[in-house]
């Protein structure tokens, strides 16, 4: 999936804002799969993963093995 970074990055801030204040989404990094985030983090978390691959990631872009 291809993306622009302003995109990519308006979801990435978005998430990290709310991210740094709610104990359940911390949590929920910290242990992928076994914690739940919080109804609004979820929501910035489908954002997020919805925007696409971060744009600085280019090798994941171009389909290649990362390096």
């Amino acid at each position: 999936m291809t993306t622009s970074a302003s995109t990519w990055e308006q979801a990435d801030k978005a998430y990290q804002l709310h991210h740094i204040n709610c104990p359940q989404c911390i949590a929920a990094g910290a242990a992928p799969g076994k914690q739940e985030r919080c109804p609004q983090g979820q929501a910035l978390w489908d954002t997020y993963n919805a925007a696409g691959n971060p744009p600085h990631f280019t090798w994941l872009a171009q389909g290649k093995k990362r390096p």
